[in-house]
């Protein structure tokens, strides 16, 4: 599910930051105000990795509802709430969560993509929502790999293929996910994907140059 992979990344962060003195386990044992803004983020960061690996997500609803509830201003905390609603296959209170948002900031992208997750979750269609423009769905095809190709070329090093998906989430909702374009890498004889620690790196074909160098003639022996 594309909503999902999106949280994923977005948790990202938590994994590798450095963690609190105090852990998970004790975040429900300590009440707001005894925490400043920095270790209550981090512990909430650490409860939202947790409910995504355990795919517990009625608990991943109320936890980015908390967050929301600490802070409605964070268009981040809307977003993750909006995507956990997904997840928990409340499609409809997402979009209807979302909605006020869109209109006020139709520009924003962060509403736009989720609301077509939900959207898309329920089998509609773009036009199933009253945008004011829009937004634009790329779909994975010939030229998403061209691009791919282009951007390697000059490298030297291969790269992840968030990266590569990557060069393409500023412009449209994306409708492929990373396993999606892995695929489609592996069955275009311009790539080569090496496996690094568990994670696919894509980096793209060299033909070897011809030698330059003329062959030494042999020395006649004495």
């Amino acid at each position: 599910m594309r909503c999902e992979q999106r949280l994923r990344t977005y948790c990202q962060p938590w994994r590798v930051a450095k963690r609190s003195r105090r852990t998970y386990s004790q975040k429900n044992d300590m009440r707001d105000d005894d925490m400043n803004d920095f270790e209550w983020f981090d512990l909430w960061g650490e409860q939202y990795s947790h409910l995504m690996e355990e795919k517990d997500y009625p608990g991943l609803v109320q936890c980015c509802r908390e967050r929301l509830d600490r802070d409605p201003a964070d268009l981040h905390a809307v977003e993750a709430l909006a995507e956990a609603y997904i997840l928990n296959n409340q499609h409809q209170v997402a979009i209807d969560m979302l909605a006020p948002y869109y209109k006020r900031d139709p520009e924003h992208p962060l509403f736009a993509h989720a609301i077509l997750d939900a959207l898309f979750a329920m089998g509609k269609k773009v036009e199933d929502f009253s945008w004011t423009t829009p937004p634009e769905v790329l779909a994975l095809n010939g030229g998403i790999l061209d691009e791919c190709y282009a951007h390697l070329k000059p490298k030297r090093s291969p790269r992840s293929l968030f990266d590569l998906r990557y060069l393409f989430m500023g412009r449209a909702y994306l409708l492929f996910s990373e396993e999606d374009l892995l695929q489609a890498l592996l069955s275009d004889g311009r790539f080569l994907v090496s496996n690094q620690e568990g994670l696919p790196e894509v980096s793209v074909v060299r033909q070897r140059r011809k030698s330059q160098n003329k062959p030494i003639a042999a020395q006649p022996q004495p």
